[in-house]
């Protein structure tokens, strides 16, 4: 079963502080985009956005 979550929950699965960020990434083609429901509701289905974050590149830090 598919699970829909709102850009709200998207934004604490992320760490994403606004929507503006959120909506830029989607547009940039560098997060999933979210699905349109009838009337005016959008949203992203929550196994796209955790597999976007396992897929995430993790930060590595070199002793200099």
């Amino acid at each position: 079963m598919v699970k829909l979550i709102t850009a709200q929950q998207v934004l604490e699965l992320t760490g994403y502080r606004s929507r503006t960020t959120l909506w830029r990434k989607v547009r940039a083609k560098v997060f999933p985009a979210p699905v349109k429901l009838p009337g005016d509701a959008i949203r992203w289905r929550e196994q796209e956005v955790q597999d976007w974050m396992e897929d995430a590149p993790r930060q590595t830090y070199t002793q200099s």
